[in-house]
């Protein structure tokens, strides 16, 4: 479910920054958003925002519709979407500002002792040829035909995670079911049966009750749960990697993504407010404070480049800075 909120600033401050900023997004990049709008606001008290985090996809509609000003997201921009962006004449900078990843974990008491999961095997579990399947050992026919050797427990399943709207149900299935769908000349989707909840914040009351039982969230999420739930390490082909900042940070970790900042151009020429605000957001003090609210906070390279990119983007579509 997405965010939706309205904030106007009154009181003392600067009288020159007074426009609205509109911003969309998905929600769990919420908390990057957040932190940039309160740390801005202090000094800009006639800046006024209007924020829905509704969705990834939302976001970038709304953006090449003109409907808001910037969209954070948690996922690249799919070609049919730039398609429809140019063909109304937007002009965007996406811009990286965080990393996050998506996490498995089971139950902290699940007898098996399974501690980390190849990629074949977490397609044969949450792909699309594992619908139906009830046990942990009975998709292990899949995981074997793409080269897995290593055994799944004879114990119950169920994937339990946020709707199929949602972009981490996005990233699972582009990191752990795309890349063999077409091997095994499957769709590219997870499981139509496993189980949907729609507050994130159930999921781990859920793998608690039921012992083992898959969960799988976002990683800014998971970190809050990480006492409650074992987080399963994932190989991607040389070694099992745990999720943590720095595996994330490195991009060891294979389950891993960027947030993104798409800003429109246009907008920010004619809209100060929204240009401050984006330049604001984008200090590498703030964006590394940003980041680590939403996730894992970009390296410090990284960051350098975020702000080289906004100021070539700004600068060619005439952003006063």
């Amino acid at each position: 479910m997405g965010t939706a909120l309205v904030i106007a600033l009154g009181g003392c401050g600067s009288t020159t920054l007074d426009q609205a900023v509109v911003v969309g997004g998905s929600p769990s990049s919420q908390p990057f958003v957040s932190l940039a709008v309160d740390r801005f606001a202090p000094e800009n008290t006639l800046a006024r925002f209007d924020i829905s985090m509704d969705g990834s996809g939302q976001g970038l509609g709304k953006l090449c519709d003109g409907l808001v000003d910037l969209a954070v997201t948690a996922r690249e921009m799919s070609p049919t979407e730039n398609e429809a962006c140019n063909g109304s004449g937007v002009s965007l900078a996406k811009i990286p500002v965080a990393r996050d990843a998506i996490v498995l974990f089971t139950n902290k008491n699940n007898p098996a002792d399974v501690r980390c999961l190849s990629l074949p095997q977490i397609y044969s579990l949450v792909g699309p040829e594992s619908a139906g399947i009830k046990t942990w050992n009975g998709a292990a026919a899949a995981s074997r035909a793409l080269g897995e050797k290593d055994a799944l427990p004879n114990q119950p399943l169920t994937l339990i995670g946020p709707p199929p709207t949602s972009s981490t149900v996005d990233l699972l299935i582009d990191q752990t079911v795309a890349p063999f769908s077409a091997v095994r000349k499957s769709a590219s989707e997870i499981r139509p049966d496993y189980r949907t909840l729609a507050s994130d914040a159930m999921i781990p009351s859920e793998v608690a009750r039921r012992r083992t039982s898959i969960g799988f969230a976002d990683f800014e999420k998971a970190q809050r749960w990480r006492d409650q739930v074992r987080f399963l390490k994932v190989n991607s082909g040389r070694s099992c990697v745990p999720a943590t900042a720095s595996t994330i940070r490195s991009g060891e970790y294979a389950l891993s993504r960027s947030q993104l900042l798409y800003v429109n151009t246009k907008a920010a020429a004619n809209n100060a407010t929204l240009a401050a605000f984006v330049a604001f957001a984008l200090e590498p003090a703030q964006l590394a404070a940003e980041g680590n609210a939403a996730g894992v906070a970009l390296p410090a390279r990284e960051i350098e480049n975020a702000n080289k990119e906004w100021a070539q983007a700004a600068d060619a579509a005439g952003v006063s800075r």
